[in-house]
């Protein structure tokens, strides 16, 4: 099975498919009482939504600039509705296939140049399908469609103002960027993905590249990905030198 999807017809099958299984359990349990915001609701608002961006992909519908923003972030919002949703009925066995539309769609919209302001469940969804991942190839393509995201996020969210939180999502997803770099084993996607990572989050360089190389000292790894390691863990070194 394919991690992530980019068609938009079959990113629309991932939600609804998840939107069907939450509408399914509430009507056996009926935890969430509320009509106008239930899944029903939800389900209802994500099936438009889907259409528009159907449209939208076969020029149908054209939009761009603060438009386009505003149709990523409804589109985002309603699936952050939706996983609450997944949660509150412990549809436990749909997290996988939220995980891959969140980041499915997260890709698609970056391949539009749609500004995105909400990285929660697209940061959470790249670590979840991340994780899943052992071959290299794999691992390195995620990493490069992370990047994508990243490229498209909004200037506040780049900015990285507030680094109280160490769950913000912009940490996360940046962070997952360069564990699947580290784990495809890519001396060269490494390098480049370490570079930003400097860029981007330079206060968790030390421990990030510790975690790794400690990791990799009971793996048999290429000696080249050891030098990579090496290089940057020098560089970026826990302690201070004296």
């Amino acid at each position: 099975m394919t991690a992530l999807v980019f068609e938009i017809e079959a990113i629309s099958n991932l939600a609804l498919q998840v939107a069907k299984a939450v509408v399914d359990k509430n009507e056996q349990t009926g935890k969430i009482e509320d009509k106008q915001s239930g899944p029903l609701a939800v389900a209802s608002a994500l099936s438009d939504f889907f259409e528009l961006a159907t449209a939208l992909n076969h020029g149908n519908v054209y939009l761009e600039g603060e438009e386009l923003r505003a149709i990523g972030n409804h589109g985002l919002d309603l699936l952050d509705r939706l996983a609450h949703q997944l949660l509150v009925l412990e549809v436990l066995e749909e997290r996988e296939t939220m995980a891959r539309a969140y980041a499915s769609i997260a890709v698609w919209f970056s391949r539009r140049d749609a500004i995105l302001d909400n990285l929660e469940g697209i940061a959470d969804g790249f670590g979840r399908v991340t994780n899943r991942l052992d071959e290299p190839r794999e691992l390195a393509e995620m990493c490069h469609f992370m990047e994508e995201v990243v490229a498209v996020c909004a200037d506040e969210v780049k900015m990285d103002k507030d680094k109280s939180n160490p769950f913000r999502p912009w940490r996360v997803l940046n962070l997952n960027a360069g564990i699947a770099a580290t784990r495809s084993l890519d001396p060269d996607l490494m390098e480049k993905t370490f570079d930003e990572l400097g860029r981007r989050l330079p206060d968790d360089m030390p421990g990030f590249l510790a975690d790794g190389r400690r990791q990799m000292a009971t793996q048999n790894v290429p000696d080249a990905v050891l030098e990579v390691m090496d290089r940057y863990v020098e560089k970026w070194p826990s302690t201070p030198s004296h």
